[in-house]
């Protein structure tokens, strides 16, 4: 009796494996496909987020016709120096650009931040190059976004 219980809890393992791996693999479509792997960013459309209020709808204008509309769902002020916006996007309420401001002490002021949608491949990150220019610059968002359903 031993040994059917055990093969019975083995044959339901193996099961389970099988549909979470089958779940799992299934690929993402990339959403941002259609633009460039790098999207310059002026520094004013980051600055003029930090102004507006919950419920309030946000157009921000990038190079490469990259425009990115949607409703401020959150602004936060953390600390003194940090302050955090977090905007829906207009075209899905899964894409969210997450955008932190932090004032340094030299009072200087630096920008990170993410587009990701849960329910896509790609996305984009804020960076800042060697000459203080911001861009967003695409990424695989499966290396970044842990998938935490089972």
């Amino acid at each position: 009796m031993k040994f059917l219980s055990k093969l019975t809890f083995a044959i339901l393992l193996c099961l389970t494996t099988a549909a979470s791996y089958s779940q799992a693999s299934q690929p993402k479509p990339k959403i941002f496909d259609n633009f460039p792997g790098t999207i310059d960013c002026a520094v004013s459309e980051f600055a003029n987020v930090f102004s507006a209020a919950e419920g309030q709808h946000v157009v921000m204008s990038f190079s490469n016709n990259f425009k990115f509309t949607g409703r401020i769902i959150s602004n936060v002020v953390k600390y003194s120096n940090l302050q955090t916006v977090t905007i829906r996007s207009d075209n899905s309420e899964q894409t969210i650009f997450h955008l932190s401001k932090q004032t340094n002490p030299d009072n200087t002021v630096s920008y990170i931040g993410r587009i990701m949608n849960s329910g896509a491949a790609d996305g984009y990150q804020v960076k800042r190059d060697m000459s203080g220019n911001y861009q967003f610059e695409k990424v695989d968002a499966e290396k970044i976004l842990q998938d935490c359903h089972l």
